[in-house]
């Protein structure tokens, strides 16, 4: 199914463009690495206010009210750039390992912020009360999802230099 998939987008006009503008993919990367930088940034400012290392005056509420917007466009931004890469090269991405365990990490911290935003709104002190303490199995989750989203940029980053699967097209 895969196979067929890459076949299919390798042969659209789309595919055909970027590969005959020697400007296309390098734009389209710009725009993925910018927009990964709003998110990882605005993650990281909310995380280490929840662990209690920066921003202790603001109250996390304010925090995640302050960047929803913008991580929400950026999260757009890195599908739209992030499908763009892979059509620009099918078989590069869909058939290498790091390419789904990167997916999967960012499931996962989108997960784990979904869930750690909403444990802290029902908690209620914590997530509204910039004095208050966030309790340690939160800040605990904070600190994971930091790692993921380190993670997610080493196997990004690493997709181009990894070998596909056994068996792939190249």
């Amino acid at each position: 199914m895969l196979e067929s998939f890459a076949a299919w987008l390798g042969g659209t006009p789309l595919t055909a463009f970027l590969e005959n503008q020697s400007w296309a993919v390098p734009t389209v990367q710009i725009f993925h690495i910018l927009a990964i930088t709003v998110v990882v940034g605005a993650a990281t400012i909310v995380n280490l206010r929840i662990v209690g290392v920066i921003e202790r005056g603001q109250s996390i509420a304010a925090l995640t009210a302050r960047f929803a917007a913008p991580s929400i466009v950026a999260l757009a931004v890195l599908a739209a750039t992030g499908f763009l890469l892979i059509a620009a090269e099918p078989t590069r991405a869909i058939f290498r390992y790091l390419f789904w365990a990167k997916m999967a990490l960012l499931l996962a911290a989108v997960g784990l912020t979904a869930g750690l935003l909403a444990g802290l709104k029902e908690g209620g002190g914590a997530f509204s009360d910039p004095a208050a303490r966030v309790a340690a199995p939160y800040r605990l989750v904070a600190v994971l999802i930091l790692l993921l989203w380190a993670a997610i940029i080493v196997a990004g980053r690493w997709i181009g230099y990894a070998e596909g699967w056994p068996g792939s097209p190249q």
